[in-house]
């Protein structure tokens, strides 16, 4: 009876000892992240946190740049038109807009430059992306 008492106690404390010598291990050794990725991940809270802001900014910019209000743009978007295809129903193009949106997206990576949220590499590459990214709001139908 005793045997059978010492073999389960024996083998859980060896596989405890392992588990607490191997817990030891990886905590010694722990994965800090690159300081890239620390500044990647910065980028994205700050879109994360200023993303509704953004897309109020962006529908009364595109919508001033158009001729209409804000809540007009925002009713014809839902009833299934793009920001082109209103703006050329009310006589501008889409070109227009996308410059007015452009530079105003221009500005904000500067100042997000300027205060420190993004880096220079971030800044130029989020420039870089800018123009296509537009060009695919301002012509597609939500």
């Amino acid at each position: 009876m005793l045997k059978k008492l010492i073999a389960p106690v024996a083998i859980g404390g060896a596989l405890l000892g392992s588990l607490a010598m191997g817990g030891v291990a990886t905590a010694a050794t722990p994965a800090t992240p690159t300081s890239a990725h620390v500044r990647e991940h910065r980028a994205h809270q700050w879109l994360r946190a200023y993303r509704k802001g953004l897309r109020a900014e962006g529908l009364a910019i595109s919508a001033s740049t158009i001729g209409i209000t804000p809540q007009t743009l925002k009713a014809d978007l839902k009833s299934g038109k793009s920001i082109a295809q209103v703006a050329a129903v009310n006589g501008s193009g889409a070109a227009a807009v996308e410059s007015a949106l452009t530079t105003a997206a221009d500005n904000a990576v500067n100042q997000a430059e300027t205060a420190g949220t993004l880096t220079a590499p971030q800044a130029s590459k989020v420039e870089a992306r800018l123009p296509t990214r537009i060009d695919k709001l301002v012509n597609h139908v939500f």
